[in-house]
């Protein structure tokens, strides 16, 4: 049975199935797009786990597993669905499941270093990164700084909001703080329960645009989606009193279309926040150690001890902040030294495989 979205000419009114899922952020770069070949259609991974996805189309939410030839694709290129893919599905008469035949371009995505020290894709194909810190305990300058430099590095436009706005007597003053951290960076005040702040942050994802929540847990993530939301599609739980810390309330990153269109994906708390070379943009998070960065005598200068650079010669001049740039100069090692542990494992696993192909041959010699 033809699918009603490939009906051929005559049969009925020809619908693009590509037009209903706008609203769920089908990306409008062609880099990022593929034609659908005949009997298939685009959806968009809502969650997955296992092996499975729950997938939305433009006929609704399905649920998915890949083909053998994708799953040797992600196996080869070391990849793992997440929320916010695009994939092109067939279905099969009489299986209740779709099957994921392909996986799209990936636009813009959140990455960070995995606990196995690979990269980890937390949401794909961004237009907005939302960086969620509570203004109860969780506004910290320093952790704000690599949540820049992971958002930056995604090519995804960041945005700094700070919630709990009701438990902080100084709302002004630290908000004009994080503004200082994250110059030229929108940053928002808001508090959910009462919804101050959230129809801008609703105003940052109008017009199909696909946003993320990143942050620490019991930074108010799950709340503010909630109020962007107008439902309790997430559960919430209050932080702890002995060191402010949230319970992981949501257990897996998962995609909801906003009402009025656009979507947003929730994520766990992050605890760790580690940097990868190919994910991180110091560069963008720290815009004006970047600006004086320009002026140096060598191009290639590394602001340590160089004759002509004129990064240090603002610091001394007081006209950019010793902290800061201290605080640049450590994640600049951090991400050098992980981009040398990445290609030392790359390295160790090329030299494996080519092992075990040389046994392979000599076994078939023997035979």
């Amino acid at each position: 049975m033809t699918h009603p979205m490939n009906a051929p000419a005559g049969t009925g009114p020809a619908l693009n199935p590509c037009e209903p899922l706008s609203s769920f952020g089908w990306p409008r770069d062609p880099e990022f797009r593929a034609p659908i070949p005949p009997l298939c259609e685009p959806g968009r991974v809502v969650a997955a786990a296992r092996g499975l996805a729950l997938v939305r189309t433009a006929a609704g939410e399905c649920l998915c597993t890949p083909s053998g030839r994708l799953r040797e694709r992600l196996r080869a290129e070391g990849l793992t669905l997440c929320a916010g893919d695009w994939l092109v599905l067939r279905r099969e008469p009489g299986d209740a499941r779709a099957l994921m035949v392909d996986l799209l371009p990936r636009g813009p995505s959140l990455t960070r270093q995995g606990p196995d020290g690979r990269p980890q894709c937390l949401a794909a194909n961004l237009d907005v990164v939302l960086l969620v810190m509570g203004l109860d305990r969780d506004c910290n300058a320093a952790r704000l700084e690599r949540l820049l430099a992971l958002a930056w590095g995604s090519g995804a436009r960041p945005v700094v909001v700070l919630t709990k706005a009701d438990l902080n007597d100084r709302v002004e003053a630290f908000a004009a703080r994080m503004g200082g951290v994250a110059p030229g960076v929108q940053v928002l005040t808001v508090c959910a329960p009462t919804g101050l702040g959230v129809a801008e942050v609703r105003a940052c994802l109008q017009g199909g645009l696909t946003g993320v929540l990143a942050g620490s847990s019991g930074a108010g993530k799950s709340t503010l989606l909630n109020a962007l939301l107008g439902e309790a599609a997430q559960a919430t739980r209050a932080v702890r009193d002995s060191d402010g810390r949230g319970r992981h309330t949501t257990t897996a990153r998962e995609l909801f279309p906003l009402p009025g269109g656009g979507c947003l994906i929730d994520t766990p708390g992050i605890r760790e926040v580690g940097l990868l070379a190919d994910g991180a943009d110091l560069d963008g998070a720290f815009s004006e150690v970047a600006a004086f960065a320009g002026r140096c005598r060598f191009r290639d200068c590394a602001h340590e001890s160089e004759p002509g650079c004129a990064v240090r010669k603002a610091v001394a001049d007081g006209l950019l902040d010793a902290k800061r740039f201290g605080h640049f100069l450590q994640l600049r090692r951090e991400v050098a030294f992980e981009a040398a542990r990445t290609d030392e494992r790359l390295r160790r696993e090329r030299e494996d495989k080519w092992r075990q192909i040389s046994k392979a041959q000599k076994a078939l010699r023997k035979r």
